[in-house]
């Protein structure tokens, strides 16, 4: 029997009342600090496997002299040997490989010399030494990809308009070289003024892009990621409200409302029976949530070109995170909202890539960037609101995310669930 002082005591008196929250709390928000500030405190110093691209168009000039000049190439080989490969992926294309890499978010940016470069370059050497007619400023342009995230637009038009500036500088070097020997050919012995020398130092006019601009209503590039937050929000804590709901309704938990209280009859519904309820809750919630949300982001202004593929693709990816998120809390009980809340939130922000793009986090965060679904929710979100929703672009790899995870879910969930039917461990009396 028990000791009738043991049963005196009050409830909170027991130091497991205090201790077990508080250290719950504390553990999980050291984990939320320690991903959200290590994921993105020190971003230059993680960049690793930046794709950026450089395309020379240029077609050469043909010297005084009868040579050739292939200043194009010069400031290729420049930035080649100068960009930092344990940082960036530099590749060289052609305009039209890396224009359809920037449609699919595969580039982040793209350095273009376009074809009359060496022509434009002999141009104002010439005229620096024969001044005549108006001649125009050589230039190359940086094209950042704002479509493929805000912050990656940045690191590359940053990363790209340094190379340049390298190369300008040496190529400022060799132009007043070849000025020089055009004078000695000439016979000029007028010395240069301040200006040209200066024009000449420096050459070229670099001017950053971007490629494909976002309509206005975009939020500068956020609207996608902020999107996409939404639906595994929609997902996660609408099971969790569902979830309470539907047990209340069951009998399983109590129902409070200000100082009320009411605990219905227990239903003796199976677990099995109630987790297939809670989910075909979870697929009406999905479709009702996302015309709601298509229908506010359209009122509020956010450009959607397909709004029938928005909708679909918010209720598959709404219901793929549900059925997960019931299967998790049917299986382990109230823990599951702790591994929930670790899975979709804690490790999905740092690795989710909108807002800071995932070649500039810790590997970590990259490596759980391959499987965290908020990760691939924001890239199929992108691919439907910025890229025309092409499957390349990221909405194949969402929906097949998403595919995985519902079915994964539902085998899983339901054998776990079954097998606590077969083994009588019911929701009725409490076991000990």
């Amino acid at each position: 029997m028990n000791d009738p002082g043991e049963r005196a005591r009050s409830p909170f008196s027991r130091i497991g009342l205090w201790l077990a929250p508080t250290v719950v709390v504390a553990v999980l928000m050291s984990a939320l600090a320690a991903a959200y500030l290590g994921g993105s405190l020190n971003s230059s110093d993680n960049i690793a496997d930046f794709p950026i691209a450089i395309v020379n168009d240029d077609t050469g000039a043909t010297l005084p002299d009868g040579s050739t000049m292939e200043a194009g190439d010069q400031v290729t080989e420049g930035i080649v040997a100068g960009i930092d490969d344990t940082q960036f992926d530099l590749s060289q294309l052609t305009l039209a490989e890396a224009e359809a890499q920037m449609n699919t978010g595969e580039l982040y940016g793209t350095i273009v010399i376009p074809s009359t470069f060496s022509e434009d370059l002999l141009a104002w050497a010439i005229g620096a030494v024969a001044p005549g007619d108006e001649v125009e400023q050589p230039g190359v342009k940086m094209l950042t990809n704002q479509r493929a995230g805000t912050a990656a637009a940045t690191i590359a038009g940053t990363a790209g308009t340094a190379a340049l500036a390298a190369a300008d500088t040496e190529l400022g070097t060799q132009l007043t070289a070849l000025v020089a020997q055009l004078q000695q050919a000439t016979g000029s012995t007028t010395p240069l003024t301040s200006t040209a020398s200066a024009a000449l130092s420096q050459p070229l006019a670099i001017s950053v892009e971007h490629f494909r601009p976002l309509p206005a209503g975009t939020g500068n590039g956020l609207s996608a990621f902020y999107y996409a937050l939404l639906l595994v929000l929609a997902g996660f804590t609408g099971s969790l409200a569902a979830n309470t709901l539907i047990d209340s309704r069951l009998g399983f938990l109590p129902t409070e409302f200000g100082p009320l209280y009411r605990l219905e009859k227990n239903s003796g519904a199976s677990r099995r029976a109630t987790l297939l309820a809670k989910w075909g809750v979870g697929a009406l919630t999905a479709l009702v949530v996302s015309t709601l949300y298509v229908s506010i982001a359209a009122a509020l202004g956010m450009p959607i070109d397909d709004p029938w593929r928005a909708w679909a693709f918010g209720a598959a990816m709404i219901f793929g995170v549900s059925v997960v998120v019931q299967a998790i809390n049917a299986l382990v009980g109230n823990a599951g909202m702790l591994i929930n809340m670790l899975v979709f939130i804690v490790l999905g922000l740092p690795s989710a890539g909108g807002t800071l793009p995932i070649e500039a986090t810790p590997p970590f965060f990259r490596w759980l960037s391959t499987f965290e679904p908020l990760h691939q929710v924001y890239l199929g979100t992108r691919s439907v609101l910025y890229f025309d929703g092409t499957w390349e672009s990221g909405l194949g790899r969402a929906l097949t995310a998403a595919a995985i995870m519902t079915i994964v879910g539902l085998v899983v969930g339901l054998i776990g669930v079954s097998l606590y039917d077969r083994t009588r461990h019911t929701r009725g009396e409490p076991t000990v």
